[in-house]
């Protein structure tokens, strides 16, 4: 478990400091779809989660036990939601436009690796709610995106435009597009 924590941490710190020697290095790592999730996206899911949760408990004013559980739980929701909904985008697009380079398994490692500076962002967010205009960050997904594309297909510019405008929109707006659906079904937040 200690491993995996460090390699989480590793990844995520070196697709921001040196984005194409990282993505070789998860290119060349044996991990199925499933897997993926669950080294990667799982505990990027509960630490954020945590996080949020604590701080927004923190900040409350009124009902601090139960915000910082809902506003947790939204998180979690929101991140999980984003992660499947933004690969499965990713799956139909290659399936209809590259199908000989459809990978399940590569497909989930470019789109669960590129939500990481959006986990950074969230968690500085949360800890300090005054800096959330480093939000704006997250448009450096574009860039982990388009060199993930890159190293694991190997495909033109304009393809790789596409298919980067793609899994970045996903990943940059979904959670906060679920995480605003949910809120609004919720009563009292």
């Amino acid at each position: 478990m200690k491993t995996n924590i460090l390699t989480i941490f590793k990844h995520t710190w070196g697709l921001m400091m040196s984005t194409a020697l990282t993505w070789e290095a998860i290119r060349t790592e044996l991990k199925s779809e499933n897997s993926t999730f669950k080294t990667f996206v799982l505990p990027w899911t509960i630490i954020v989660s945590l996080v949020v949760s604590v701080f927004s408990a923190l900040y409350s004013t009124q009902k601090v036990i139960e915000t910082g559980f809902v506003m947790g739980f939204v998180t979690a929701i929101a991140i999980v939601g984003s992660y499947y909904l933004s690969r499965s985008l990713a799956f139909s697009f290659f399936r209809k436009n590259h199908s000989d380079l459809f990978s399940k398994s590569d497909i989930s490692k470019i789109v669960a690796h590129s939500f990481s500076v959006v986990y950074l962002t969230k968690i500085i967010a949360s800890i300090i709610p005054s800096l959330f205009f480093l939000q704006i960050l997250n448009v450096y997904t574009v860039y982990i995106v388009w060199e993930g594309c890159r190293i694991f297909f190997n495909i033109n510019e304009d393809e790789r435009g596409k298919s980067m405008l793609l899994i970045s929109l996903c990943v940059i707006f979904m959670p906060s597009i679920i995480s605003r659906i949910i809120l609004m079904m919720l009563p009292g937040f």
